[in-house]
């Protein structure tokens, strides 16, 4: 039943993967174009969130074999085509919000990829895998949010889009409020210690950015004053 449904899902996921591509020829509107990108990264989503976490358990026990975990990465396939060649030229980021459905559609799909990917390799059995998860989610998972908003807020500072940067900052503070309002208070002595260290250079970076975000606004307004006097 699980590969039956893992199946489908592929098969979605492609079925609106080619309705993007042929979307010229097909004379689909740009209101459906967005709405089928938005349906793409719901499923994606759902899939990592949902059929994929039930089947590692499955996997762990033989009852599914490893290539059933494997056939799930085809679904990157359009999902990263769609966000580096059809999203640019559509009209998807007209709306502010969609920028944050894109966004949180990666960071929730790369969290749960990275974490079944690790459960599947260093665990042997159920009991295994919740030591596993729970050492992933308390370790490797602030480091991949740092990184995830280090490259929104850098995305956002080189293009001039406020969103990413919006975003970068809401999931460091995510990131910090998980870390140090419940992570931290399941470490030893040493772990606590290098975690508000991290924490630290962190708030330093965080600082750093801001102020350049602060100054490239501020750059942005002068620009426009100008301009609107000149026009004058």
């Amino acid at each position: 039943m699980g590969s039956d449904y893992q199946h489908r899902v592929i098969v979605y996921h492609y079925y609106i993967f080619i309705l993007l591509i042929f979307r010229k020829p097909l004379n689909i509107r740009s209101d459906i174009q967005n709405a089928l990108i938005y349906l793409l990264f719901i499923l994606a989503t759902l899939n990592l969130a949902g059929s994929v976490s039930s089947m590692v358990p499955a996997i762990l026990t033989k009852r599914l074999h490893i290539s059933y975990y494997l056939l799930h990465w085809l679904q990157w396939i359009p999902f990263i085509y769609i966000c580096f060649r059809i999203i640019p030229t559509s009209e998807f980021h007209k709306r502010p919000i969609s920028y944050w459905l894109i966004s949180l559609a990666l960071i929730i799909c790369i969290s749960y990829e990275l974490h079944h990917s690790y459960v599947l390799m260093v665990s042997h059995d159920i009991p295994h895998s919740y030591e596993a998860s729970g050492h992933f989610s308390i370790l490797y998972l602030p480091i991949i949010w740092t990184i995830l908003a280090s490259i929104f807020i850098y995305t956002g500072l080189k293009k001039d889009i406020l969103e990413f940067n919006k975003i970068g900052f809401a999931l460091i503070g995510l990131m910090v409020l998980k870390l140090y309002g419940y992570d931290v208070w399941q470490m030893d002595n040493i772990s606590r210690i290098s975690a508000f260290i991290v924490l630290g250079i962190i708030l330093l970076l965080s600082s750093f950015a801001f102020q350049r975000l602060k100054n490239i606004i501020r750059n942005m307004v002068d620009k426009k004053e100008k301009t609107e006097e000149n026009t004058d």
